[in-house]
């Protein structure tokens, strides 16, 4: 059998210890050593994989915890989203009913509108997936009631610019001498209709125009001397007569309050007053009917 030997030499002692080994031995020997070797390497990076995993899951631990933790707090924001969406929808049915536009069917209202599922912690891809759902569906509902909103805004716009046509306040400051209606014609009379009302002022006294418009006619009427006309729009007409002078062109602009004329006794009068008239429509109407202070005397 093939043998090894192994020769050690103790120096001081001046002694030499020989041994033989058979081969298989030391083959034996080195396998051992080879083999812990690996072992203790395979353990290393065992041990590595199993502290870098445990890292990992403390960290996606860390992190869902945070995850369930921004869940709830969107669940709850979506919750309040919501509410607010809710009140907003009664406040356009209050204003709807105030300004007299027609109310959004309740299965149109309901367009939308979804239910928010409470948060389930043990599977977040779900709940994301229903938050968005949620969010897609209040997304819908914002850009339906601001649509609503827009068309609220629209319509009190119009509102608003019918009122500022329409006819509303004294357009020169006196007491009125004379109704609309059937009257004698103090120069003929005769029974006839007075299309308007006389409001005596001062001469020299500013005439304002009752209401936003565009000068329609300035220049002289058969009877009423110097005369105003100013068209409001909507179906509004009216007129100023026995004017001293005329302030405004044809075609221009005037707002309501503003001085268009002065109070005269020019064509057909027997004194200084302002003959005021307004149409609706073409058909001439009661004055008084369209003005809304006091702020002449009516006698």
């Amino acid at each position: 059998m093939e043998q090894v030997n192994f020769v050690i030499a103790f120096v001081k002692r001046n002694r030499i210890l020989r041994t033989n080994l058979p081969i298989y031995l030391l083959y034996c020997v080195i396998g051992l050593i080879g083999l812990s070797l690996a072992l203790g390497v395979f353990s290393f990076l065992s041990l590595n994989q199993r502290l870098r995993e445990q890292n990992l899951i403390k960290i996606l631990t860390k992190e869902n915890s945070t995850l369930r933790r921004k869940l709830g707090y969107i669940e709850n924001e979506v919750a309040r989203l919501k509410e607010r969406l809710l009140a907003l929808a009664e406040f356009d049915t209050k204003l709807r009913l105030a300004s007299a536009i027609e109310l959004v069917p309740q299965d149109v209202r309901a367009m939308g509108i979804g239910g928010i599922a409470s948060v389930n912690l043990t599977n977040e891809n779900a709940d994301l997936l229903q938050i968005e759902k949620t969010l897609a569906e209040l997304n819908r509902q914002v850009q339906f009631q601001e649509v609503s909103f827009a068309e609220i805004e629209k319509h009190l716009k119009q509102q608003e610019t019918v009122l500022n046509h329409t006819p509303s306040i004294w357009p020169v400051c006196g007491w009125v001498s004379s109704g609309y209606g059937y009257r004698r014609d103090p120069f003929t009379g005769r029974k006839v209709m007075h299309n308007g009302i006389d409001i005596v002022a001062p001469p020299g006294t500013p005439i304002v125009a009752t209401a936003d418009g565009r000068v329609c006619f300035a220049g002289i009427r058969p009877g009423y001397g110097k005369v105003i006309e100013i068209d409001h729009g909507y179906g509004y007409i009216t007129f100023y007569g026995h004017c001293q002078s005329i302030r405004k062109g044809y075609g221009e602009k005037v707002t309501r309050g503003e001085v268009i004329a002065t109070v005269g006794r020019s064509g057909k009068t027997t004194g200084y007053h302002l003959h005021y008239g307004v149409k609706v429509s073409g058909t001439w109407v009661n004055p008084l009917n369209y003005i809304l202070d006091n702020y002449a005397v009516v006698d």
